[in-house]
């Protein structure tokens, strides 16, 4: 059986629900100096996976890794030269509060042709944030040969655009920026899961 993925981060409500305690138990913690935590710039605490492994084995707390065989792991692909727009897309996966409370994320950045050429083929990402506008890349091209590789031909593409992206890019959902985290987070959900042929 292939090994479960953990996130790196965690939100409150999702390091209680791995930690099999309530939301303001975790905050209570961090308050405390218990947990290492930090805020994001929209004021919401993140947990590092290590730092929440080192207070639960510490504290003889079992983790409940991917408990419910409904969960799973997205891996997703953010292709853009805004770190602040990155940012924005990280904190709106990261906070899972909502529905989608049950799908975790496995995320790698790029912001370059080289580094997204490369982490697409390693990752084969089921949800590929582009930034149509990137600098030195041709949208139709990349978006091409995402469509031609049997690792991501299924791949579902978001472009991020802003007012001088031209029309007609053959994506399967365009976000206008600013972005905002319940547009970013209907973007990615819901997703057929997507197996692999080995």
């Amino acid at each position: 059986m292939a090994e479960k993925k953990i996130p790196d981060v965690f939100s409150t409500h999702s390091a209680a629900k791995f930690c099999r305690v309530t939301p303001m138990t975790i905050i209570r913690w961090i308050t405390e100096g218990r947990i290492k935590a930090y805020k994001t710039p929209g004021g919401h605490r993140r947990i590092m996976r290590q730092d929440l492994e080192i207070f639960c084995h510490s504290a003889g707390i079992p983790l409940e890794w991917e408990t419910n065989e409904n969960e799973g792991v997205q891996r997703v692909l953010i292709i853009d030269d805004d770190p602040d727009e990155v940012t924005n897309i990280l904190d709106a996966l990261v906070d899972a509060d909502g529905a989608e409370s049950t799908m975790s994320f496995q995320v790698e950045t790029a912001d370059n042709a080289f580094d997204a050429g490369r982490l697409l083929m390693s990752s084969s990402p089921e949800v590929i944030f582009l930034d149509l506008d990137l600098p030195g890349v041709n949208a139709h091209s990349i978006i091409s040969s995402i469509r031609s590789e049997s690792s991501t031909s299924a791949s579902r593409i978001v472009g991020l655009r802003s007012e001088r992206t031209p029309q007609g890019i053959p994506v399967d959902r365009e976000l206008s920026r600013p972005l905002g985290k319940q547009a970013v987070r209907q973007a990615t959900g819901p997703m057929p899961v997507i197996k692999l042929p080995r």
